[in-house]
């Protein structure tokens, strides 16, 4: 393979690198993981370098985010041995190429990267990312009966936000006393949202009502157990 082929191969596996780490990030991000958190994952997973950080759990805390873990470890294996062999297909057809012709060529591959470093950069990248993740999760939300959105994780307990669109009467127009919702259900109520109203003070007299979008602490399961699963009324 000549100079100018490997180098094509190059460029192309780095305009599929940085498509790889949008798709995934947006991937993450309609799973409930902060944009920082998820393209700095995808960034190390690709490159092969693995989990490095203590939030590197949230990233297989779900069945979804699992899935997708596994597939960005896939793609990651391929990635690592087509960089290395056009590596190595760099540095062996420089040998043949003429002297002058080998600045051109490099001259290239290092504009498309410093290209594709500004583009990344730019808040244009960032909107239409953002707009095309509102979309996704707006479509998500119309699919599910108590849409659930996860904010951030701590250890094994995570800040999770919940559209309240059923309740059953378990839950419905009852206290939160009544229900027992952090005795029982081991749930902590943080925050409700309701129409243009924000209710931070929690009492043991707060009822959860239908319409709510409320923002809970705790163990994943329990929060899908009591507002996902279980507690859901059937139609």
């Amino acid at each position: 393979m000549n100079l100018i082929a490997s180098l094509i191969i190059f460029d192309i596996l780095i305009i599929v690198y940085q498509i790889l780490i949008e798709v995934f990030t947006i991937l993450y991000r309609i799973n409930g993981v902060n944009i920082e958190v998820s393209r700095f994952q995808v960034i190390s997973l690709l490159t092969g370098t693995g989990f490095t950080t203590d939030e590197s759990e949230s990233m297989i805390l779900t069945k979804s985010r699992r899935k997708i873990t596994r597939r960005i470890m896939f793609f990651s294996y391929i990635f690592n041995i087509s960089i290395v062999s056009t590596f190595v297909s760099i540095f062996s057809s420089t040998m043949d190429t003429k002297k002058e012709e080998v600045p051109i060529y490099i001259g290239l591959t290092l504009f498309i990267i410093i290209f594709l470093i500004i583009f990344y950069k730019t808040k244009i990248r960032k909107n239409v990312i953002d707009k095309i993740v509102m979309n996704i999760v707006d479509r998500k939300k119309k699919k599910t009966k108590n849409p659930l959105f996860i904010y951030d994780t701590f250890g094994k307990k995570v800040i999770a936000e919940i559209e309240i669109k059923n309740l059953n009467e378990k839950l419905s127009k009852k206290t939160i006393e009544e229900i027992g919702l952090n005795q029982k259900y081991n749930i902590s109520l943080l925050v409700i949202k309701r129409k243009e109203a924000i209710i931070s003070e929690i009492t043991p007299d707060t009822i959860i009502k239908p319409g709510d979008t409320i923002v809970v602490f705790g163990k994943l399961k329990d929060i899908k157990k009591t507002f996902v699963n279980d507690l859901i009324k059937q139609k």
